[in-house]
């Protein structure tokens, strides 16, 4: 058996939360909006902390000073940290979140805290939260997982981010982009 059918096993008992909660995010300005309409919901299927290259997903934060520290740690002291930014909102109902920030969750996925912040941008196969998050992505129980912020920890501060997989996003599931009226900007499903 491989780590990933281990972990696709392990979902199947393993506990959950429910979400409902605004979320935030935010990303350099210019390539949101280049082609026009802000594709608020893109997913590249890049490889991140909770996925491995070719899995759909959009990461958020709990708050707007860990959106921001994520931003700020991803572009360091770079140029790229002056360019414009965008902040946007989420409205999210998700029936069932693996939470990874509970020690209960982590064990019942075979994870140890550690694992958290391993580095993933040089791994040369997929690290375990990769993994998982494959796992989820293949499935519809659940829809997220809740990770705590390796870069709001590194500024001193505890932060977490949600990972949310677009194919596992199931009505009455949803991720709506809030705008300026009652209607959502974009959404999922």
């Amino acid at each position: 058996m491989t780590d990933l059918d281990a972990i696709c096993g392990a979902l199947k008992t393993a506990p959950f939360r429910p979400l409902r909660a605004t979320l935030v995010r935010c990303v350099a300005l210019v390539p949101l909006t280049e082609h026009g309409t802000p594709d608020y919901l893109f997913t590249s299927g890049q490889a991140n902390r909770c996925n491995p290259p070719g899995v759909h997903c959009v990461y958020f934060s709990e708050d707007e000073k860990t959106a921001r520290t994520e931003y700020g740690r991803r572009f360091g002291r770079s140029a790229g940290v002056l360019q414009p930014l965008g902040t946007y909102f989420a409205e999210v109902s998700l029936a069932r979140v693996l939470d990874l920030g509970d020690i209960r969750t982590r064990e019942a996925v075979g994870l140890k805290a550690r694992e958290l912040s391993v580095a993933w941008q040089a791994a040369r196969t997929p690290i375990r939260t990769q993994l998982l998050g494959l796992a989820v992505s293949k499935q519809t129980t659940f829809s997220a997982i809740r990770f705590p912020s390796d870069a709001t920890r590194a500024a001193g501060f505890a932060g977490f981010n949600i990972v949310i997989f677009q194919d596992a996003v199931q009505w009455p599931d949803f991720v709506r982009i809030l705008g300026p009226t009652k209607k959502p900007l974009q959404q999922w499903p």
